[in-house]
């Protein structure tokens, strides 16, 4: 089916607007765990809008109560124009869950880069990706509702898994200079199983639960496996 078929715009618009202009798109790989990655653009700035406006709405009121007329108000466009790029809502999802998580993840890459592989630098740097959580409310909330609707949707539990095993590498990466391989996957499952939960219960609970404070304590007791694996 083409644009055409359904009464979609054939050409690409040309105006943007500003939030379009200044979007910052994730680079989209070419392959997520060994799939193709999906045919949107996330170069194009319309696109990248688009799905930041996307996740911040299915953040807000959950994939199900989100129609695609209030992702285009979201940016001051038509509900055609947002059509023209994602043939369904379900479509829009998969694509925006990916491209948020690949954000995030580009966030926590780069708050671990140069780092020397000591204990001191990988507590810094665990530090570094609760700061880069903080930054990223609408993808916590973009989590909870992809953890709850992968329970009904294969393709989206599948990507979800696949991203979680992304981020976990990350974290592996982080840990095992300072543990010197030792127990780095299970080491970097526990970080972000507390990572998510703790931002999880943050965004629930609110600033009461004082969860920088619990991980905090919690990188605390981690350094101090660094140093005993290390002989400090």
């Amino acid at each position: 089916m083409t644009p055409s078929d359904t009464g979609w715009p054939v050409s690409e618009p040309t105006m943007m607007t500003t939030t379009e202009q200044t979007a910052l798109p994730a680079r989209k790989p070419n392959e997520e765990n060994g799939v193709a990655a999906r045919s949107a653009d996330w170069e194009n700035p319309r696109v990248a809008s688009i799905l930041s406006a996307a996740a911040k709405c299915f953040a807000r009121k959950g994939f199900t109560a989100t129609t695609l007329a209030e992702i285009g108000k979201e940016l001051g466009l038509r509900k055609s124009i947002v059509h023209y790029y994602f043939a369904s809502k379900a479509a829009l999802i998969h694509e925006v869950q990916s491209f948020t998580y690949h954000r995030y993840l580009d966030r926590l890459k780069e708050a671990i880069r140069n780092g020397d592989g000591s204990p001191q630098q990988a507590t810094e740097a665990l530090r570094a990706l609760w700061d880069a959580i903080q930054n990223n409310k609408t993808g916590t909330g973009l989590n909870i509702e992809v953890w709850s609707a992968a329970r009904r949707d294969s393709e989206l539990k599948r990507r979800a898994a696949g991203l979680q095993r992304d981020a976990r590498q990350v974290v592996r990466d982080v840990v095992s200079g300072a543990t010197r391989g030792q127990r780095s996957e299970a080491l970097a499952t526990l970080v972000l199983a507390v990572l998510n939960g703790l931002s999880v219960t943050e965004y629930l609970e609110g600033d009461e639960i004082k969860a920088k404070e619990a991980y905090e304590t919690f990188l605390t007791l981690l350094q101090g496996a660094f140093e005993q694996s290390n002989g400090s």
